[in-house]
């Protein structure tokens, strides 16, 4: 290109050269030079102008670069017809492509197809509104190239490109850890809820004697269950954060030795008004079994006892009337295993998925959370829960949880 200019300029130089042939003075020749000398300089001075402004526009260049393509959030811009025109790198990452592969897709491509709706409504308030101020959210599923998708918050705003035609720029923010959190913590309030449930029928039924009139013998005979109930309302309440964590799998059991056969004595004390109404029999393990004086398991009491409790619950509302609800409990080297059996049998349809959470099938207001709770806290103590069913033999629950190994 220099070399181009260069004979350009020779040319138009030897065509004045030609049109000019007349004798010059010193003094015309030294006007001329001085002219050409300060043409130099004038020359200088704008080209020192062009690298000072290419300067400051690779600066601004670079500081776009910062502020845009590098953002924490994803931006993208997106025409009435709803093509994307364009989005930075932190878009394209998130979405797990190359941003030339986005430029002239749909942008409902990325969006999750159940969630299509929210993003329609979300656009078409936003493109109904006269203010150039005005603003849309909503939150939906985002769709990844590999097929994975993410929960994401969009803010959309209407602006005009070069063209002045209408175009909305959309702020993407990952919102995927916050949406687990909130599923976590949802989970958890409905174990909580589930499992809160049987204690405080029990107190409004010994609430319920008071004001009928009941003696005061039959009042002070059901002290117990009261205190047991207060008890166990407390203890689920303490079980929130460590519900969550497990949710989170980030809980660690802590190394308390815990007694099983005064914990299942106290679930069948919990659970004795249950059994009564249903006519069922609970046969406790010996305590030899599980003895007292060798504290076989580590963790958190209260925890196994819901766990406990839950299964023993299920057992009963299972069981026929005057059926029999049998508990044994075995040491093995390295692991305690306490199994719960009654004659009911599971409904084939939910066996496959019986600790899965919100499996229920033909049980009054069953949520489907009591097994899966159970799994989930013998898992975050480093064990498990078992199952075997049928018609013939009944159910068996078995509970498998290591030792401890305090002495």
């Amino acid at each position: 290109m220099t070399d181009n200019l260069r004979r350009q300029a020779e040319e138009l130089a030897r065509k004045d050269d030609s049109a000019d042939k007349g004798p010059r003075t010193l003094e015309e020749m030294q006007q001329s030079l001085h002219e050409l000398r300060v043409h130099q300089i004038e020359l200088e001075l704008q080209n020192e102008e062009l690298r000072r402004a290419q300067a400051e526009l690779e600066a601004l260049r670079s500081r776009y670069f910062d502020l845009y393509d590098l953002a924490p959030v994803g931006y993208c811009t997106v025409s009435e017809k709803g093509l994307t025109l364009g989005a930075n790198l932190t878009a394209a990452t998130l979405l797990g492509m190359v941003r030339s592969e986005m430029v002239g897709q749909p942008w409902t491509r990325f969006i999750h197809k159940e969630d299509q709706d929210i993003y329609y409504r979300h656009r078409k308030e936003l493109f109904n509104t006269n203010s150039a101020t005005a603003t849309a959210s909503c939150e939906l599923r985002l769709a990844k190239k590999d097929g994975t998708d993410f929960w994401a918050n969009l803010t959309g705003t209407i602006a005009c490109d070069a063209e002045e035609a209408p175009v909305c720029r959309i702020v993407m923010h990952d919102i995927s850890e916050r949406k687990q959190e909130e599923q976590f913590r949802e989970t958890v309030e409905r174990i909580i809820h589930h499992d809160i449930k049987g204690p405080l029928v029990n107190l409004f039924s010994v609430a319920q004697l008071v004001l009928d009139g009941e003696s005061n013998t039959s009042v002070m005979e059901s002290f117990p269950q009261i205190m047991l109930g207060i008890r166990q309302v407390i203890h689920l309440i303490d079980a929130t954060e460590p519900l969550l964590e497990m949710e989170k799998g980030a809980y660690t059991p802590p190394e308390t030795p815990i007694d099983i056969f005064q914990i299942l004595s106290l679930v069948n004390k919990s659970l004795e008004k249950l059994s009564t109404q249903n006519k069922v029999t609970v046969e406790l393990p010996s305590a030899t079994s599980c003895s007292s004086r060798e504290p076989y398991l580590c963790g958190e009491a209260f925890l196994i006892e819901d766990l406990l409790m839950n299964l023993v619950k299920n057992a009963i509302e299972a069981s026929p009337r005057e059926g029999r609800v049998t508990i044994t409990c075995q040491a093995e080297p390295g692991t305690v295993s306490i199994a719960i059996h009654n004659a009911g049998a599971v409904p084939e349809a939910i066996r496959e998925r019986f600790f899965e959470k919100y499996a229920t099938m033909g049980k009054h207001c069953g949520t489907g959370l009591g097994t899966y709770s159970a799994q989930l806290i013998a898992k975050a103590h480093g064990g498990h829960v078992g199952l075997t069913t049928s018609e013939t033999e009944g159910t068996t629950i078995t509970v498998a949880l290591p030792r401890c190994d305090i002495k």
